[in-house]
């Protein structure tokens, strides 16, 4: 399969509950989420953990410089910037590895899970004040095009081995 074939065959947002056993019960409230999944070619790693480390440890370039961009502009309104930290392992089983941070002004969980030939991407977030809620104002309408573009570049990396 060709990388760019990969969007074809990415599903729509699925409810996170019915892909993410370990995202499901991570927060008692959640105020947004998402899942998108992407089906495994022959011979591709079904260890969550690889997929985990090729979405977040290797994001697309442009990806990077948002998250700098982004680091850089949160100063002004007092909200801490980000380190790849928040991408450690939190929890993990056979099918699934959960990671996040728990900040001042949001709580966050992606899940990465491996099963029925398929790898789901899953986020779920609690907002905890009017911080939180305004950075999810200004972030999340472009969340799904950066988490899309994550798994679209894993898929390719992975593919080739």
């Amino acid at each position: 399969m060709e990388v760019g074939a990969v969007i074809g065959n990415m599903s729509a947002r699925e409810a996170v509950g019915t892909v993410s056993t370990l995202a499901r019960g991570s927060l008692d409230r959640v105020d947004r989420q998402d899942a998108w999944t992407v089906e495994l070619e022959p011979g591709m790693p079904t260890d969550p953990q690889a997929w985990a480390d090729s979405v977040f440890r290797s994001p697309p370039r442009w990806v990077q410089a948002l998250l700098r961009l982004r680091n850089a502009l949160v100063r002004v309104v007092g909200i801490e910037p980000g380190d790849p930290s928040v991408f450690d392992t939190l929890e993990r089983t056979d099918e699934e590895v959960l990671l996040g941070a728990d900040e001042r002004h949001l709580d966050f969980r992606g899940s990465v899970r491996v099963s029925d030939g398929a790898v789901t991407l899953s986020t779920v977030v609690r907002m905890n004040n009017r911080r939180g809620r305004l950075y999810m104002l200004v972030v999340w309408p472009i969340h799904e095009r950066v988490v899309r573009s994550m798994l679209r570049r894993a898929h390719g990396e992975l593919a080739r081995g």
